[in-house]
């Protein structure tokens, strides 16, 4: 009979841990699984009050995160010295508050409090060295004393809830970490995108007559590519080169940057530098976009040879500085400058159409017109260019406008 009994328990306490480590490995939310496994825990030994304690490395405390039968628990946690810590961790087996082992005496004013709550029993949750925390019951509801059997059973069960809890740990540590470096990356992130604004306002204040104009450049690049079909990263980086792409002007005299006669050609060599000048400053920083520094030596070009620095043709000069080149020469035409005053929406098309082919590819042209023509219909979730010009412009208006341009074939 006794040795039926035995089994019966044996085979009930194997149910169990099978049934706590399908619990522990659950993805349910983990509260929930340490409140199940104090349940299994409790239940195991027929207790009717237990708790487990989480470890706290940095106050260097032990703090209730599940409880059964001890009323409000929250406030309560326990002082552990770190000569105890370490004897803890070298027994790392359950403890009898009633036994005599020296680690008993050295719980301190901990002991005092556990049996406050009635606790027979303690099982340390130990992994690697660590302390995680600990699990505490009362007596046997039978009033038996805990057998050694007993306590190899808590100990296996108490290792079960260690690992999960050890998981638990990793993990929260893992997502604290990934919140400080993403504060980080945001806070770099936004001192980096400052910084290239800042640079864009100081290249702009320089010409009194083109304020805003680095920041219209970068938006009518960043839509011209988009229509082109470019992916988010190289839009991004063609934004960014609009905003710096007239840098080099920073080292122009600024005489000469708002002269409202004509150059000499000494000024005019001066004034043509700065792409140059731009692109030396840009090749020494390190952007997470590709081609920056080239977009900006290259944006003067002309696709059929004729521009500067490096008097590239076409399939030379990168496509993004020939979608620089043209909607940083359509917003110099469509606004004042110190030489003329601003040209009409009308003028500044036809120029486009009398240097298609000639300064600007067509490869451009056209989705640069597709741009501008959806943004007159309504069809653009965020018009771009037709918003910064001066004039109403109508359907009707804009296709006998684009009239005259040869298609692409």
């Amino acid at each position: 009979m006794d040795m039926e009994l035995s089994l019966e328990k044996l085979l009930f306490n194997l149910n169990t841990l099978a049934e706590l480590g399908e619990e522990i490995t659950s993805p349910k939310d983990f509260t929930r699984v340490v409140k199940s496994s104090l349940y299994m825990v409790m239940g195991s030994f027929s207790a009717s009050r237990g708790i487990i304690f989480q470890y706290d490395q940095d106050d260097k405390v032990l703090f209730p995160i599940a409880s059964k039968g001890l009323g409000d628990v929250k406030g309560v946690t326990l002082k552990l010295g770190s000569n105890t810590i370490k004897e803890i961790i070298k027994y790392n087996k359950p403890l009898d508050l009633k036994g005599a082992e020296p680690l008993v005496g050295l719980l301190g004013p901990s002991r005092a409090e556990l049996e406050k709550f009635g606790a027979k029993a303690l099982a340390f949750l130990v992994v690697k060295e660590e302390l995680l925390g600990m699990i505490a019951i009362n007596e046997k509801f039978s009033g038996e004393d805990f057998s050694v059997y007993d306590l190899q059973l808590l100990s296996v069960m108490a290792q079960h809830i260690a690992f999960s809890l050890h998981s638990h740990t990793l993990l929260m540590r893992l997502m604290h970490k990934y919140t400080e470096n993403k504060g980080l990356y945001e806070n770099l992130r936004r001192i980096y995108y400052d910084t290239i604004h800042a640079f864009a306002a100081a290249i702009d204040a320089k010409d009194a007559y083109t304020k805003g104009h680095s920041h219209r450049v970068s938006a009518y690049c960043s839509v011209v590519a988009r229509e082109m079909g470019w992916s988010s990263e190289d839009i991004e980086g063609i934004r960014i080169s609009g905003l710096l792409h007239d840098i080099g002007k920073i080292a122009v005299d600024k005489t000469i940057i708002n002269k409202a006669s004509p150059l000499t050609s000494n000024e005019c060599r001066e004034l043509n530098s700065h792409p140059v000048i731009g692109y030396e400053i840009l090749s020494r920083i390190k952007f997470p976009w590709k081609g920056i520094p080239m977009m900006t030596r290259n944006h003067h070009e002309k696709v059929d040879g004729s521009g500067y620095p490096d008097r590239l043709k076409k399939s030379d000069i990168p496509v993004g500085a020939r979608v620089m080149a043209l909607v940083d020469a359509f917003d110099a035409m469509t606004t004042d400058r110190p030489y003329r005053p601003r040209l009409s929406f009308k003028e500044a098309i036809d120029e486009v159409k009398d240097n298609f082919n000639k300064q600007f590819d067509p490869e451009v042209v056209h989705p640069f017109i597709s741009v501008i023509r959806k943004e007159v219909m309504g069809e653009a979730e965020n018009p771009s260019i037709i918003p910064l010009m001066h004039e109403h412009l109508d359907p009707v208006t804009i296709n006998r406008l684009f009239e005259g341009f040869p298609r692409l074939i």
